[in-house]
């Protein structure tokens, strides 16, 4: 059975980043300020470049560490069953007509194992 998981960062991984984003905009306003006095032209264009790249960190690690949704879904095959701890009959049934499809169990053993999974406890 498929089962959607949602990956994301720990705590303090993504605390970490917005320190270092915010570090980077310090770095940029200083510089941009520096290069303001001095009046050349195309590194304080790169600056403001570099504030809205930096500013755009910061709102992302903001939404992760805000955000109960992970960065990556993936489907996994979850070996627990989806009404609670009990097995899982459609499961069991499924995988043995696939070992008898596939010619791993002969008939006489594949009417055994499905009387023996249809006799459980629903």
């Amino acid at each position: 059975m498929l089962q959607k998981m949602s990956v994301k960062p720990t705590r303090p991984a993504l605390l970490l980043g917005l320190i270092a984003s915010i570090a980077f905009l310090i770095f940029g306003l200083v510089f941009l300020f520096v290069l303001i006095k001095e009046g050349a032209w195309p590194g304080i264009l790169f600056m403001i470049f570099w504030i809205f790249i930096v500013l755009s960190m910061i709102g992302y690690w903001i939404h992760l560490l805000t955000s109960r949704k992970g960065v990556l879904e993936i489907d996994t095959e979850s070996q627990i069953p989806e009404g609670g701890s009990g097995p899982d009959f459609e499961a069991k049934l499924r995988k043995l007509e696939l070992l008898k499809k596939d010619g791993l169990v002969t008939d006489e053993e594949y009417r055994d194992k499905r009387a023996e999974i249809l006799k459980q406890k629903w």
